[in-house]
C-alpha cells in the first residue's frame, strides 16, 4: 500500500480538526435551541468553553505558524493568491474574534443560570463566519495547493511547531474535545502514533474524568485509540 504523500496527510490532518470544530459546533447550536435541564447546565457550559478554547488555539497557531510561512512560501513560488488568501484568512479571524467574544460572555451567563436563548444566538453567529471560512481553506490547502507552496521539510516543521503550540496552549481539555469530534477511523488516522502511554493512561483514564459531563454533546462518546 503507498504511503500518502505528505502534503496530503497535511491537508487530511486540517480537513479532520476542521470537522471536529464543525461538529462540536453544530451541538452546540442544536443543544442551546432548547432548554437545558439545571443538571446538565455546568456540563454543557464546559463543553462549549472546551470549544471556545479549541477554536483560538487552532486560530493562533495558524496566525502565528503556518500563516507566515504560507505568505512567505507564496512569495517564493510566485503565488500570489495564495499570499491574498492568507489576508483574506487572517481578515476572517479578526471578524470572527467579535462574535467569539459575544459566545464566551453568553457562555458565562449560561453557567451562571442565563437563558440559553443568548448562548444559542451567539453561536449561530460564529457559525456563520466560521464554517465559509473554513471551507475557503480547504479549497485553497488541500493537497495540490500545498505541494505548490511547501516542501516535504517544511511541512515537518509546521507539523511540529503546530504539535508543541497545541500541547502547550491547548493541552488536555482542547486534546479530548478533538478526540471526541472524530469518528473511530478518524481518531486513528489523526492520533495513531501518539505514544501508548498518552492513548491508553491519560487520555483514556485520566484526563477523561474531566470530560465526562461533556460526553453527551460529543460527537462520538468513544476513545479508539
Amino acid at each position: 500500500m503507498n504511503t500518502p504523500a505528505p502534503h496530503d496527510l497535511m491537508a487530511q490532518a486540517l480537513l479532520r480538526i476542521h470537522t471536529a470544530l464543525r461538529r462540536s459546533l453544530d451541538s452546540i447550536v442544536r443543544v442551546s435551541a432548547a432548554p437545558v435541564p439545571d443538571g446538565d447546565r455546568a456540563g454543557f457550559a464546559e463543553f462549549c468553553s472546551r470549544f471556545t478554547r479549541f477554536l483560538h488555539v487552532h486560530h493562533d497557531g495558524e496566525e502565528q505558524i503556518v500563516f507566515p510561512k504560507l505568505t512567505e512560501a507564496a512569495a517564493r513560488a510566485s503565488l500570489p493568491a495564495y499570499a491574498s488568501d492568507v489576508t483574506s484568512w487572517r481578515a476572517a479571524h479578526a471578524k470572527l474574534l467579535g462574535s467569539l467574544s459575544a459566545f464566551e460572555a453568553a457562555t458565562a451567563q449560561f453557567r451562571a443560570g442565563g437563558s440559553p436563548g443568548t448562548l444559542h444566538r451567539t453561536a449561530v453567529e460564529v457559525r456563520d463566519i466560521l464554517f465559509p471560512h473554513l471551507a475557503a481553506e480547504e479549497s485553497a490547502l488541500d493537497g495540490a495547493g500545498l505541494a505548490k507552496l511547501l516542501s516535504d521539510d517544511d511541512i515537518h516543521a509546521l507539523e511540529v511547531a503546530s504539535a508543541e503550540h497545541g500541547q502547550r496552549v491547548g493541552g488536555p481539555r482542547v486534546l479530548t474535545l478533538l478526540v471526541h469530534g472524530l469518528t473511530d477511523d478518524e481518531q486513528k488516522a489523526h492520533f495513531g502514533a501518539m505514544p501508548w502511554f498518552v492513548r491508553k493512561l491519560l487520555l483514556k483514564r485520566i484526563w477523561a474524568r474531566g470530560f465526562r459531563d461533556c460526553l453527551k454533546y460529543a460527537h462520538n462518546p468513544s476513545i479508539a485509540l
